[in-house]
């Protein structure tokens, strides 16, 4: 890929914000983690909420309005005060918003009552930087007012440091927010549970032991991504500095002077270049990207040998001689980034992002637990775990070892934990250290029925959906549960009915869409290994959803009209066989079933089959094998 890449490490993300969060902690202060950099990335704000963030933060309504529907648990702070015109957004999808003007509170007011809800503001004091804040000394005439407005609540106080005017924290400037924070808790009689004290330049002070008592919370994002300075040199050396690597691949490699040569002028930018140093033969690079990518300041190349000597708008140029022949056109070229270069490649559309989450080796899965799923545990239902195995289930699976344990009737409910995890995703850890998946078996298909995806709220899971529907509904109700898959790690495939409705939803919440015609005009040869990579990038598992009516109803033996038009049966194997591949199989959910209306045995016949090819199954076997 010519085109530049950024690779996003989330383990490392989620290292740096443990180490971060620690020692806050241990000062008693929580984080909030600032995704910003990150574009308002949900798979960052995941990292970040398994390293102990107790809110996620992002300047971004945008942003703020993707987390909230791709299901990030710990509430939401809006860290650039609103406009009035954005309060009703605000209200509906940020937890908290920061605020300096009465009129934006004002509006905030009126939006939260108008949909019944209590929306939590900091008001932000002023303490010299000259950014966003009212003045110290007008901060009580403005609490009085805002403790007046209904349908807002007053959480804190806070304070932006040295990002405008370089002023930097101190004793004395956060000692006066935290005098301040005790004077309106002590006039008003109110709990004030947030003082806020800046951004990454507060960690010196902590580091130093200096953080005035009474701060409790600093907005962390460049130092949880890169500790990026001014992270200071103790907990520096504890994180990682290469959480995001840009790569960018050679375009041409040749030896040149190293003076540009003929009448010099203004380059494209209206500067005037300068070149120090003799004029010699260099080896020069031109890499795929320029600064519509990226600032190219702010890179530093991973090979020390190489050297940025500066860039257009599309071609960066890089200095190889030191390392002479070691890069080659068609190479890649690595690079770290500074917080600026990181903004501009995670907004950058001409950036790729792959994201990387580590999963540990899994041990062959041994166990199946069949469970049929009912709304309640008091409802009848068709015994369809019973009828696959007495149609040949264990025979298909125990061959490929993997044994068939039927648990009996389980309500949608009864898979979830209730309370958010503290490190470990609990169903995988479940998965891994049990070997056991779950095969979740349903009468009524995916869009009628609450299959239970996701188990854990804000887990890092995607979801690979075979239904006929192309609908966001079921995925949206989990949502509101704070349930569900990651909708960015989301995918329907072979959809026969859909509407423009639905279909712009599905663009907007980024669920993917392969209706049943892309797959005649392209093929799942070709569509399945890129799919299953996208949903598959920065999660630990997948959930697999079949429903029985994504089939051509020909191949079970339905010849109806209403029934054609579906997926083929070598297609349900093919794709069944590639999701096995990826190793990212978490959960297995099918949709559609019947056991009275199955006499013969055929349907079952076929989900036994299929789902031997969903757990590793080959076409091609060792000899001696079963067939």
């Amino acid at each position: 890929m010519a085109g530049p890449r950024i690779i996003i490490d989330l383990d490392r993300i989620e290292e740096n914000t443990s180490v971060l969060v620690e020692a806050c902690r241990t000062q008693g202060i929580g984080v909030a983690g600032v995704t910003k950099s990150a574009c308002g990335s949900p798979r960052v704000a995941r990292a970040m909420v398994r390293g102990g963030v107790v809110q996620i933060a992002d300047s971004r309504l945008d942003n703020i309005v993707r987390l909230r529907r791709d299901g990030i648990a710990v509430p939401l702070m809006l860290i650039r005060a609103p406009a009035p015109d954005e309060a009703e957004q605000v209200v509906r999808h940020a937890d908290i918003s920061l605020n300096s003007e009465l009129q934006t509170l004002q509006a905030l007011s009126r939006a939260a009552l108008q949909i019944d809800t209590v929306h939590d503001v900091v008001l932000m004091i002023d303490l010299g930087d000259l950014r966003e804040g009212i003045l110290p000394h007008e901060t009580m005439d403005y609490v009085e007012q805002i403790l007046a407005l209904p349908g807002v609540r007053l959480i804190g106080i806070g304070a932006n440091l040295a990002c405008v005017g370089g002023i930097q924290p101190t004793v004395d400037n956060l000692s006066n927010l935290a005098y301040l924070a005790d004077e309106i808790r002590r006039h008003h009689a109110i709990e004030l549970p947030i003082v806020s004290g800046g951004n990454t330049f507060s960690l010196p002070l902590l580091e130093q032991g200096q953080i005035p008592a009474g701060i409790n919370h600093l907005r962390l994002g460049a130092s949880i991504m890169l500790a990026e300075s001014p992270t200071p040199p103790g907990l520096y050396e504890k994180l990682h500095k290469d959480a995001y690597t840009l790569t960018a691949d050679v375009i041409e490699a040749k030896i040149k002077p190293s003076r540009p040569y003929g009448l010099s002028g203004e380059d494209a930018f209206g500067r005037r270049p300068v070149f120090d140093g003799e004029d010699r033969p260099s080896r020069r690079l031109i890499l795929a990207m320029g600064r519509e990518d990226i600032a190219p300041e702010g890179l530093r190349p991973t090979d020390e040998r190489l050297r940025v000597l500066g860039a257009s708008s599309d071609h960066l140029i890089v200095d190889a001689s030191a390392a002479e022949t070691a890069y080659r056109l068609g190479d890649s070229v690595a690079f770290t980034l500074d917080y600026g270069a990181l903004l501009m490649a995670m907004t950058s559309p001409y950036v790729a992002k792959e994201y990387r989450l580590h999963r540990a080796e899994a041990t062959q899965p041994t166990v199946i637990k069949l469970f049929n799923l009912v709304e309640k545990l008091t409802d009848a239902c068709e015994p369809l775990a019973s009828h696959l195995l007495l149609n040949g289930l264990r025979e298909e699976l125990e061959p490929i070892g993997h044994e068939c344990i039927e648990h009996g009737k389980k309500s949608a409910d009864s898979f979830f934990w209730k309370a958010p995890v503290d490190s470990d995703d609990l169903y995988s850890l479940f998965y891994r250290s049990f070997r056991q998946i779950p095969l979740i078996l349903s009468g009524g298909s995916w869009h009628d029925t609450p299959v239970p995806v996701g188990h854990v709220a804000g887990q890092d899971a995607g979801a690979v959906v075979f239904t006929s529907r192309g609908s966001i509904a079921r995925l949206l109700a989990l949502k509101k549960q704070k349930r569900g898959p990651s909708l960015e790690n989301t995918v329907l495939i072979g959809v026969r009915h859909t509407s423009l409705e639905d279909k712009a939803l599905l663009d907007n919440y980024g669920v993917r869409l392969i209706t049943i015609d892309e797959i005649d005009r392209h093929g799942l040869a070709s569509l399945m290994p890129k799919t299953i990579a996208t949903v598959g990038q920065g999660v630990a598992g997948l959930h697999v959803h079949f429903d029985i009516d994504v089939m051509d109803g020909r191949d079970l033996g339905r010849d109806d009209p209403t029934h054609q038009g579906g997926l083929t049966y070598r297609e349900a194997h093919f794709a069944m066989e590639l999701i096995h591949e990826s190793g990212l199989l978490q959960a297995i959910s099918l949709g559609g079933l019947s056991a009275e209306g199955d006499a013969t045995g055929r349907l079952a016949r076929f989900v036994n089959g299929l789902l031997a090819s969903l757990l590793g199954r080959k076409v091609v076997k060792k000899i001696g094998a079963p067939v």
